[in-house]
């Protein structure tokens, strides 16, 4: 298993990532984070910065570390880890800051697709943050700002006070069409809620109805997702897996939920971007004792009946207690 969660933090220009990182990282309870930022981000972290001899790598003021993204992230991460091998960088866990303009899932893709960082790391989850009073511009004129959305696994919405209740309730549903099962938490001043960011890598996904029928059909990201008992063996899992990813490829943009597999005793945790799936982990029973499996599939350029019915064929593969 390996043992440094990572969440990619990620949102358009403007929407206040490094307010709230910044937040986050004057708090004593987060003082061994990594933080990783783009070299073309929107702003530089305003912490006091100690250099530390190198060009990429500083020491923050609270014992955090940040550092530049040079090259691949991959080989950012890696250089961490050699850092902490060689100078007693101590850090349990890694925030990345992308750049506004980033598409998530590329990015998501790289690290999962890369042995080196199964090996030493997991990803936690991705948190979005949306600016309430930019997000309608933001969806009309940018197709990462619909990524960034969809692919979240938090979204924290941002300068809600500078919007009226009409327009935060517009946005809202915006939100919640391109992602109904991602948390969602309205924030006045970013700087005060930097806490929310992290994410537990081994949350269990958010409870779902039987059937969800949200569609964002104004942006062509579908969501389907179905609860349904039952065991399934591995054989199984990885022959639908095989299905849908020969029937969707890069259209099935996310994947996640929970399952019970006939040779673990809990549930294990599944996600996957992009034809690339991983697990970090399975729930314990002190998580809320989840006896069904859950599973959510987020497309661009699909039907949600597509997806529905993929669904639909891993609860047949499930067997029911005799």
């Amino acid at each position: 298993m390996s043992d440094i969660p990572v969440v990619l933090l990620t949102g358009f220009l403007g929407s206040g990532k490094t307010t709230l990182l910044n937040d986050l990282l004057r708090r004593p309870a987060f003082r061994d984070t990594a933080v990783v930022i783009n070299e073309a981000g929107d702003a530089g972290i305003d912490h006091a910065l100690i250099e530390t001899g190198s060009d990429e790598v500083l020491l923050l003021e609270g014992g955090c570390i940040c550092c530049r993204l040079k090259g691949s992230l991959n080989t950012t991460l890696n250089g961490l880890l050699r850092r902490r091998a060689l100078d007693g960088f101590a850090f349990r866990r890694v925030v990345v800051e992308t750049s506004g303009l980033a598409d998530p899932a590329p990015i998501l893709h790289a690290l999962i697709a890369d042995p080196l960082f199964n090996r030493h790391f997991s990803i936690a989850g991705v948190t979005t943050v949306v600016d309430a009073a930019n997000f309608p511009s933001t969806l009309a004129h940018h197709a990462e700002g619909v990524t960034q959305v969809a692919l979240a696994d938090r979204i924290l919405v941002t300068k809600t006070d500078l919007v009226s209740p009409a327009q935060l309730s517009a946005v809202e549903s915006e939100v919640a069409a391109l992602n109904p099962l991602a948390e969602r938490h309205l924030l006045s001043h970013a700087g005060h809620n930097g806490g929310l960011i992290w994410l537990d890598p081994r949350q269990e996904p958010r409870p779902m109805r039987r059937r969800f029928a949200a569609t964002a059909v104004s942006h062509a990201v579908a969501t389907a997702s179905l609860a349904f008992p039952g065991r399934l063996t591995r054989e199984a899992v990885d022959d639908w897996l095989d299905r849908i990813g020969d029937l969707f490829g890069g259209t099935l943009l996310r994947l996640k939920g929970i399952l019970q597999l006939e040779e673990l005793a809990e549930p294990v945790v599944l996600h996957g971007v992009q034809g690339l799936v991983y697990s970090p982990g399975t729930l314990s029973a002190a998580s809320g004792g989840v006896t069904e499996n859950r599973m959510v599939l987020i497309g661009r350029g699909m039907e949600e009946q597509d997806l529905q019915d993929a669904l639909t064929l891993l609860a047949a593969m499930a067997r029911l207690a005799a």
